[in-house]
């Protein structure tokens, strides 16, 4: 059986890479609102038109697809295989629903850094709401992968 500091590992490789990213986005913001203090504004309005329209649909559409593929994933894992392997696995269904948002964040960010426009750090800073929404957690992992009482009990005690 499963001892808990393989489990604990597991967990914490997936925090790991959850704050990380998160990590990244909010640098990446720092970096982006020092470059477009001094911008001339009037360079990017040809693209701020385009963006007006691209940057939310584009960012709603992005957490809508990266939910259904998450559920899809979680959908298709055999519930037969063992706690490691769930762990796994709902990793990777979250690293890919995480990196669909990240896309839509950074797309947002370099659309701001292009057109000076400040609609658009609002539409990054209501999809990194949506990535905290989307923290990976014991519950979510016991609930999303459908685990056991037994797995469940390894999981949230550990």
């Amino acid at each position: 059986m499963l001892n808990n500091p393989d489990i604990k590992n597991q967990l914490r490789v997936t925090n790991t890479i959850y704050y990380s990213l998160i990590t990244g986005l909010l640098l990446f913001f720092i970096v982006v609102m020092v470059f477009i203090q001094d911008n001339d504004t009037t360079a990017g309005k040809e693209l701020d038109n385009i963006f007006t329209f691209l940057v939310p649909i584009f960012g709603l559409m992005m957490m809508f697809i990266s939910r259904m593929i998450y559920n899809q994933m979680i959908l298709k894992f055999d519930s037969a295989a063992n706690l490691l392997q769930k762990i796994a696995h709902y990793r990777t269904a979250k690293i890919v629903s995480w990196a669909m948002i990240e896309g839509a964040c950074f797309f947002a960010l370099v659309a701001t850094m292009l057109t000076s426009n400040y609609l658009y750090v609002a539409v990054y800073i209501f999809l990194i709401g949506y990535f905290f929404l989307m923290r990976p957690s014991k519950e979510s992992l016991v609930r999303d992968m459908r685990l056991n009482s037994e797995e469940s009990d390894l999981i949230l005690e550990s």
